[in-house]
């Protein structure tokens, strides 16, 4: 019931949204929803936990898929894939198709704070992955991280995959863009304890050779989690 709640939902106010995502400046850095908290018994706040589609918190080594909360011309779910004369696939996209659901990931935090501490909480530092297999020729690792400038492409910082954690290149959080549904957006926020002067930057989506690549962009790229269904058959 609670699935069917939650779909009837995300499909009423994502009609009503879709046509203000080109013009409309309510999801951009400077005008940021305020997250609710809630409070311990020792008076400390506590952050709110991601939701999936399903209502259900997300979860630290789950698989999930990165799915675009605007159905239809929104496209689907980001996978990885090989652009221009790399030897390894390391660049991370969005699918065009709204049917096509991508690459699951799993996402792991530096600091779970709170119990239970398997659950991803909103504004956490999260690392995310692809929870795919390498190959022998291709082990080059699949953390994403925020890249340096390209400057083939006006110095766009672009999201990549890599085998080596740069710090704090791939430190991202989950910060939610509607108070009523689960639609959030990714953010490159590096740790305040490690880069205190470093900027938070909106992940969102560029066209580059007819890839919609994630990259560090003014727009929000804005999504749901859905959580992968194991396979019960024997």
């Amino acid at each position: 019931m609670k699935s069917i709640i939650f779909s009837f939902l995300l499909l009423s106010t994502t009609l009503s949204l879709f046509p203000l995502t080109g013009f409309s400046s309510t999801f951009t850095s400077d005008n940021p929803i305020v997250l609710p908290t809630t409070t311990e018994d020792n008076g400390l706040p506590v952050l709110p936990e991601v939701l999936d589609i399903n209502g259900e918190p997300l979860l630290i080594g789950q698989e999930y898929h990165i799915l675009s909360a605007v159905w239809g011309a929104g496209g689907g779910g980001v996978y990885l894939t090989k652009i221009g004369n790399t030897k390894c696939p390391n660049a991370v996209v969005q699918h065009g198709r709204d049917t096509q659901q991508g690459m699951p990931v799993k996402f792991l935090t530096r600091l779970p704070t709170h119990p239970p501490f398997d659950v991803i909480r909103e504004t956490n530092e999260v690392e995310i992955m692809f929870s795919i297999r390498s190959t022998p020729r291709c082990d080059n690792g699949t953390y994403w991280m925020v890249d340096n400038p390209d400057m083939t492409a006006r110095g766009t910082r672009f999201v990549v995959t890599s085998a080596i954690k740069i710090v704090p290149n791939i430190w991202f959080n989950i910060e939610k863009l509607s108070k009523t549904l689960p639609f959030y957006k990714l953010r490159h926020c590096p740790s305040r304890s490690i880069c205190p002067t470093c900027p938070c930057s909106d992940v969102g989506l560029t066209i580059l050779k007819g890839y919609r690549r994630l990259a560090l962009t003014n727009q929000p790229f804005m999504v749901v989690f859905k959580k992968v269904q194991k396979s019960t058959d024997a």
